[in-house]
This record gives structure tokens, C-alpha cells and sequence, in this order.
């Protein structure tokens, strides 16, 4: 089991990005991951670091860590400029990349209107995540991110892993029925908080993660969803608690 977090994109200063990284790699997570987007999901005006200049960065500032995509949307690019950037990321780190590739989903749409970019239908979609992944997964690792029944079959035929993003170990439980990849890693947001007092105190002010607990529960939910079938976690640890995380969950998880 390996556990990555996800670095902070949604910043005015990259600066913020690399620095994050080379914190994440000194605490002691095993990888980094960089989402793909135009603009966040609440709104065209906060800014974001672009993520294959950031991907970049982040190899050049990193020694040790995995450092991956969660994921590059392959309707954004062409498959060659894909490969072409995420190959060069993985040459500059010594072999260190992994590339969650996706298709994109309605909730991209938005960016794709924003940016005056055509949105493929459905299949088009697919068909350039198929030609995108065999043009990077001859050198590098590629996890295929999604929910839907076709592209869990698609990440079975054509990928390393496959990424799913806040599942419930049941749903997860249900689903390994159907052809699944090798290897399966889950992302999401996640809550945490030293008890319960201070966790319902976050909850008021923060709505949606996929995950909430303390540092005595997370633990558990952490091992449901490992014994679902999940082998590498990226969390989305909110509210700077990426010490908390090390100094306190790392150690009751089982083989931490």
C-alpha cells in the first residue's frame, strides 16, 4: 500500500506547488499527484497552475517521491502532446512518473465552453484515452481514472492501474466483479481531525469530502477500502493536516 497526496494547484504563487512537494517527500508520503484543470470547479477566477508545466517542476524539485497526474484529461491534448510531456517528465525523474489518464466528464464541460473547445461525445472520448495510453504506457505506468462500467473495462485492456474517486469499499466490493485492472488506487478529499469535537467543528465549515474522521477512525476506513481491493491512496488532505496524517494515522495502519 502506498499513500500520496495531492499538491495545492489552486495558488497564486507555484512557488506554493514545488514547496508543497518537497514537504511531502521530507514527511515521508511515498508520492505527489497534480490534477488537470483549466479552471477549479467553483469558478473561472481563482487562478491554477497549469499541470504538465507543473509536472515539470515538480520532478525537478523531488528525489524520491512518486510523482503522478490524477488525471490528465486526454480530451484536453492530443495524444502525442500527452505522451510528449508526460514522457519527458518521466526521463527528467529518473523513471519516478506515473499518468492517471481520464476522459472527462460533464462537470468539465464548463472549461471546455469557457475556452471556446469543442467537447467530444462519449466514445470520441474513449477512443483518445485508448491511443493516448499505448503511446505512454511503453515506458511509463498508466492508471486509467473513472466510474463508469466501460471505462473500468477499458482500464483492464489498456492500463496499469485503474483510479476511482470517492467509492465506498462496498461499491468498490460490488464492482471488482467485472474485469478490473492489476492494480486499483483511490483519490479523494479527506477531513481529519485530532477527536471528535474538533472534527464536527470542521464539518460545519466544510462540505462535500469523501472522507471525515479523527485520527482513531481514519485508520479503519483507510483498511476497508485497502481490503476492497484498494493498493495506492491519494488524498486530498484538507485544512493543512499533512503532519497531522504522518504523525498520527501513518502509524496505526497496518505495515505504517
Amino acid at each position: 500500500m502506498t499513500i500520496s497526496v495531492t499538491l495545492p494547484q489552486f495558488v497564486d504563487d507555484p512557488g506554493r506547488l514545488v514547496r508543497g512537494a518537497r514537504r511531502a517527500e521530507a514527511l515521508g508520503f511515498d508520492g505527489v499527484f497534480l490534477f488537470d484543470h483549466l479552471f477549479p470547479l467553483d469558478g473561472p477566477d481563482r487562478p491554477i497552475v497549469e499541470s504538465t508545466v507543473a509536472l515539470g517542476a515538480v520532478v525537478a524539485a523531488t528525489h524520491r517521491v512518486t510523482v503522478g497526474t490524477l488525471v490528465l484529461r486526454t480530451s484536453l491534448r492530443s495524444p502525442e502532446h500527452t505522451a510528449s510531456a508526460v514522457l519527458t517528465a518521466s526521463r527528467l525523474s529518473g523513471g519516478r512518473v506515473v499518468c492517471g489518464l481520464g476522459t472527462g466528464d460533464s462537470m468539465s464541460r464548463r472549461e471546455f465552453d469557457a475556452y471556446g473547445m469543442p467537447f467530444p461525445g462519449m466514445r470520441e472520448r474513449v477512443h483518445a484515452l485508448e491511443a493516448t495510453a499505448r503511446l505512454i504506457r511503453t515506458r511509463v505506468p498508466v492508471w486509467i481514472g473513472g466510474t463508469s462500467p466501460a471505462i473500468q473495462q477499458t482500464a483492464a485492456e489498456s492500463a496499469d492501474g485503474w483510479n476511482v474517486w470517492n467509492v465506498s469499499a462496498e461499491w468498490l466490493r460490488e464492482r471488482r466483479s467485472s474485469p478490473t485492472a492489476s492494480r486499483i488506487s483511490w483519490g479523494g478529499q479527506v477531513l481529519l481531525a485530532r477527536d471528535e469535537a474538533e472534527l464536527a467543528g470542521a464539518m460545519a465549515r466544510r462540505r462535500g469530502p469523501a472522507l471525515s474522521a479523527t485520527v482513531e477512525t481514519l485508520p479503519r476506513q483507510l483498511e476497508e477500502l485497502r481490503g476492497a481491493g484498494v493498493d495506492d491512496f491519494v488524498l486530498s488532505l484538507v485544512g493543512g493536516t499533512w503532519e497531522l496524517f504522518i504523525d498520527k494515522v501513518m502509524p496505526r495502519l497496518s505495515g505504517g
